[in-house]
């Protein structure tokens, strides 16, 4: 009775010259009153206003996501790999190329590397065949990935609130949250991990939401695409949300019957175990090192010395959390726009159309207390959790613009806005300015100036920790050694050695190799580049 007679008076008022009806929506789709009962809400607050509901003071979203999205290609371009992650699995893609071996990863040539499955390094090699090996070429389908989990994310926005703008909106929020900004184009695994778990959340409640089988495909999609990225640790982010999820919404008759289990399953093992095969009968002993190694001793042991590829990074348990408030910097703010006064609703706001915040919540938390306990981690772990807390910022920011009048704090508040772009324009200049300045380390000026002054028989020799952008620049030219005697003879060897080295090194090498070289150039402490003089005689390798 009382929504007919809600619709009887929206029709006089339409008769009666009232206001438009977008307006009028708008004005009824607000939070619960204070002295409402949370329990017997009404439904219609969930409701989203008219789609032309704020398309004009919105519209710069638009502009805005288009902004971060040309910023973003303007550093694919531009900005040098950086050592080590970013120059190592692009060495690896490049290495992948040129050996024709598209199995198993290369940490070095004919050296295997079993710390990750290959499918960000596929993406990458097929981008440096195509291109060549450049930064666009390395980079480019890491961030067709990218774009991928945007428009993923602008989906599930346009679903869950009837409305093209919230797309926009939460599409915006998650390019601009500085983690994912940055994994957007660096060619890493973590960003087509995620490619592979937002489709999987995305998936599993598109397919419950719109009774859709295909969508249940996706589902299964998404976590092959995670087990060729990242491996099990796919099924661990995406299961026991959706587990806790199922659970306490008691739709088990419905996932039976809109998630192909059988034929999906087998879909995705047929995509995903071929490769595990093949790479265990092409490099023995890569599923126990991969298994048990990467999956329970990397986050269990503190420190682990069974790292083959770098060092253990260790932090204190809980690090996860500083890490994940610094991943959404600005936008963490947007979750201060709730009312506090309204957190007696919550158990109403999770369990509203469909249990919608539920299941973005348990998205949201469970990467970050799955690495609560870890004391091996990095600061690009809570990636998987990014989608769902732009889609929870998304929400919010909806249910308070609903609000007549407008609250003065929001998720898309001017100063957050103001904030993010400046971090954006940071990133700008941090690509184009001195190495010294640089947050990251990179062999690129270094490499130039190698190129600029070698002759055909010339040689580059780094004496110090290994460089992978050096190798990269390079085309792999590009040697390392710590061994004196090494270095003793390749500057026997035809051609000018070129030496790059740490300042502090150099002044411990003998004085008579010292005497040998010129400075050439120096970046920062760690890039000098030192030039064998052609009128001196080689040293004699000193007998061990």
């Amino acid at each position: 009775m009382g929504q007919a007679a809600a619709v009887s008076r929206l029709i006089d008022r339409l008769h009666n010259g009232a206001a438009p009806p977008h307006k009028i929506l708008r004005q009824q789709a607000v939070l619960p009153s204070d002295n409402q009962d949370p329990e017997n809400a009404d439904p219609t607050m969930n409701r989203p206003p008219s789609p032309a509901t704020a398309d004009r003071p919105l519209r710069w979203v638009v502009y805005f996501l288009g902004g971060l999205i040309v910023c973003r290609l303007v550093l694919l371009l531009f900005a040098p790999m950086c050592d080590p992650s970013e120059a190592r699995y692009a060495e690896m893609s490049r290495v992948m190329v040129t050996s024709g071996d598209w199995v198993t990863p290369q940490f070095a040539p004919g050296v295997p590397f079993w710390a990750k499955p290959p499918l960000s390094m596929w993406a990458s090699a097929v981008g440096i065949a195509c291109f060549g090996p450049n930064h666009f070429g390395a980079r480019i389908f890491i961030f067709a990935a990218a774009l991928g989990v945007l428009a993923l994310v602008a989906r599930a926005a346009q679903h869950e609130f009837k409305s093209n703008l919230m797309g926009w909106v939460a599409a915006a929020l998650l390019m601009a949250s500085p983690l994912f900004y940055y994994c957007a184009a660096a060619v890493m695994t973590d960003l087509v991990l995620v490619l592979g778990t937002t489709l999987t959340m995305v998936a599993f409640r598109m397919a419950l939401e719109k009774s859709s089988r295909a969508w249940g495909y996706g589902f299964f999609l998404g976590l092959t695409i995670g087990l060729l990225a990242k491996g099990p640790l796919t099924l661990i982010l995406a299961g026991p949300p959706i587990f806790g999820y199922c659970l306490l919404t008691c739709q088990w008759r419905r996932v039976w019957q809109f998630i192909p289990w059988f034929s999906g399953t087998l879909l995705m093992l047929l995509l995903a175990v071929p490769w595990y095969l093949l790479a265990e009968n092409h490099t023995p002993g890569f599923l126990d090192y991969f298994i048990v190694g990467e999956h329970i001793r990397r986050f269990t042991v503190a420190s682990w010395a069974g790292d083959r590829y770098g060092s253990a990074h260790t932090a204190a348990i809980g690090t996860i959390w500083l890490f994940a408030l610094l991943a959404v910097f600005p936008w963490g703010f947007g979750f201060l726009a709730v009312p506090f006064r309204q957190w007696r609703g919550l158990r109403a706001w999770l369990m509203a159309a469909n249990g919608r915040g539920l299941y973005w919540l348990l998205w949201a938390l469970w990467p970050l207390v799955f690495f609560t306990p870890a004391r091996n981690i990095i600061a690009t772990y809570p990636l998987p959790a990014l989608p769902a807390i732009a889609l929870l910022l998304t929400e919010i920011y909806w249910r308070r613009t609903a609000q007549p009048p407008a609250p003065r704090f929001h998720p898309l508040h001017p100063a957050l806005v103001g904030v993010s772009g400046g971090v954006v324009l940071l990133s700008l200049l941090f690509a184009f300015a001195t190495p010294q300045l640089a947050p990251n380390a990179t062999q690129l000026e270094l490499v130039q100036c190698y190129e600029s002054h070698r002759a055909p028989d010339d040689n580059l020799l780094y004496f110090q920790k290994r460089k992978f952008s050096a190798e990269f620049y390079t085309r792999g030219q590009a040697a390392t050694t710590d061994s004196p005697a090494e270095l003793r003879q390749r500057m026997e060897g035809p051609g000018r050695l070129f030496l790059a080295i740490d300042a502090r090194h150099f002044a411990l090498l003998q004085p008579d190799v010292q005497a040998a070289f010129t400075l050439l150039g120096q970046w920062g402490k760690q890039s000098v580049l030192y030039v064998q003089r052609r009128e001196a005689a080689p040293p004699a390798v000193k007998p061990q």
